[in-house]
């Protein structure tokens, strides 16, 4: 089993019929004026209190190749928002689970090291909820974004939905709204807008 997938490094609590690993409940107030994507703050190391993963995948595929590289890099944040592999609503089934697994895995992980992460609740669409937001804590702060699905109708459909089932099963007692379109931010959380990037996220 050496080297496959990180099944040799570490297993996980979980409470589900897929085994995503259990995560912890992420109950201290939020207080954070800047935020940077992990990418960032690797090549251009700067002053910031919070860190997050709103950006490409491959940008952050390393944290998995390599988790144990990372632990002193996340050591030097307040915050951190949970990874967030995609879960595009056209993957397939397989690879979206397969991404969740992966999110949920490396929280827990960087855990055992000290390094408490925000839970990132990362949806793909209505029929994929049965298993979507299983693993995930409930009265927790929690991070959410829309970041690359407003573009469309039919994705900000989709991502209110999402957003409104997140708040049903889970009854987050505060939510972190990553966006970069605030006039379409849901009311009652709290909105960070981060800026746009050439290029994409």
């Amino acid at each position: 089993m050496r080297g496959l997938l990180n099944y040799d490094l570490a297993l996980f609590k979980e409470d589900n019929f897929y085994d995503f690993p259990t995560l912890i409940s992420y109950k201290e107030e939020v207080k954070c004026e800047k935020w940077v994507n992990f990418h960032a703050s690797i090549k251009n190391p700067e002053k910031a209190e919070g860190l997050h993963f709103y950006e490409h995948d491959y940008k952050f595929e390393r944290i998995w190749n390599n988790p144990g590289k990372y632990i002193s890099v996340f050591k030097r944040f307040k915050y951190i928002i949970q990874p967030d592999f995609s879960l595009y609503y056209n993957f397939p089934v397989a690879l979206q689970i397969y991404n969740k697994f992966r999110n949920h895995w490396l929280a827990c992980y960087y855990s055992v090291y000290g390094i408490e992460m925000i839970p990132n609740i990362s949806l793909s669409c209505e029929t994929n909820y049965s298993w979507s937001l299983l693993g995930y804590p409930t009265e927790s702060v929690v991070a959410f974004s829309d970041i690359g699905c407003v573009r469309h109708n039919h994705s900000r459909i989709e991502i209110r939905k999402t957003y409104d089932e997140m708040i049903r099963q889970l009854n987050p007692r505060h939510i972190l709204y990553f966006t970069r379109s605030i006039e379409k931010a849901p009311a009652g959380a709290q909105v960070i807008k981060l800026p746009f990037i050439k290029g994409g996220e």
